[in-house]
């Protein structure tokens, strides 16, 4: 992302969620471990970067969670009150801003220097708009950094034969006893330019060909074989891998799969298959035999974002997966006035 630059739209986003709930300053910051950058700032003083620690925005990025002080000397607390007063500000609100991965990356600020007390339906707005907002900044850093032009086919497939597309992990957890029951596998591609690339900046050029197939079969078969070496210690913990729905078109698609982890001697009752891109799936006789085959290996099999603008109850019926994962961007609003 290139916070030296900004767009119109991003701008313009910003001063529209002010003037929907009257507030006289807004700000779309973006914060990493130590400092704060302001992008936009709608009629505040001149600021450009600022030390993390010292911002009201810090607690929002660490918490994931909308702060609202709508009378300073009343409902702030000790931190807020003494940065809110340096400043001259009473009220203040802020939602964070999330990236692709779903980890806070931002926030949208609303600053004013009298009393602006905020409804549930005005604070959801806010987070209608933080989510335009989040839309921006994907597309702002992804034609900054030049991704939009990333990903020719024999780019992917030279660095699947150098192994620079590898697989990285986060951690399943069980919300009931906060333990650790599984990983998901994640594609990266250490690019020998650009650095690490994430799936949102190459995936959509491989599921435009066939290399959307080498690239899944690559990270399943890398993260079987993590998956072994854990399993000395933890022989319970899950493996969960996103595997396009092209691998249920393709004649030998559950056949790969399982040839995929053979070598690794890691059980398919131990992996679950996450499908994404099934809507380019045609329901057929051939589709619902590779559910079966995949099924009767021991796989699990979960449908990827579920929610999003694609899927429907049909694929319940069609695909009869094992789970479903809900799409970020309706829970994002869990636990927020938007998700009441």
């Amino acid at each position: 992302l290139d916070l030296e630059a900004t767009t119109p739209a991003l701008r313009s986003t910003v001063e529209f969620a002010a003037r929907s709930v009257g507030f006289a300053i807004a700000q779309l910051n973006v914060l990493d471990e130590d400092t704060q950058y302001t992008l936009v700032n709608i009629g505040g003083p001149p600021m450009s970067t600022v030390v993390r620690a010292d911002t009201l925005c810090d607690d929002v990025v660490r918490t994931g969670v909308p702060a609202v002080v709508a009378h300073g000397r009343v409902d702030a607390t000790t931190r807020q009150r003494a940065l809110l007063d340096e400043n001259g500000i009473e009220s203040y609100a802020s939602v964070p801003l999330r990236g692709r991965e779903g980890l806070v990356i931002g926030t949208l600020c609303l600053l004013d220097r009298t009393s602006r007390p905020l409804s549930n339906d005005q604070m959801q707005e806010l987070e209608q708009f933080a989510s335009v907002l989040e839309e921006q900044l994907d597309l702002h850093r992804r034609v900054g950094s030049g991704s939009t032009r990333l990903g020719s086919d024999n780019d992917i497939a030279d660095s699947l034969a150098d192994g620079h597309i590898v697989p990285w992990f986060q951690s399943i957890v069980d919300l009931r006893t906060e333990e650790i029951v599984g990983f998901e596998a994640l594609a990266r591609w250490h690019h020998p330019t650009r650095g690490l690339v994430v799936p949102a900046d190459f995936v959509p050029f491989a599921e435009a060909s066939e290399l959307i197939i080498d690239v899944d079969l690559s990270v399943l078969a890398q993260a079987a074989a993590e998956m072994k070496k854990w399993h000395v210690h933890r022989p319970d913990l899950r493996l969960t891998v996103n595997i396009s729905g092209r691998h249920l078109a393709h004649p030998d698609g559950v056949g790969q799969l399982e040839r995929a982890i053979a070598s690794t001697e890691v059980s398919p009752k131990s992996i679950s298959l996450e499908l994404t891109e099934t809507s380019s799936v045609t329901p057929g006789p051939l589709l619902r035999k590779h559910i079966d085959d995949v099924h009767r290996l021991g796989f699990r099999v979960l449908l990827d974002d579920f929610g999003s603008g694609w899927s429907s109850l049909e694929r319940l019926v069609t695909l009869q997966p094992d789970g479903i994962k809900i799409d970020g961007h309706l829970t994002r609003f869990i636990d927020t006035v938007a998700g009441r």
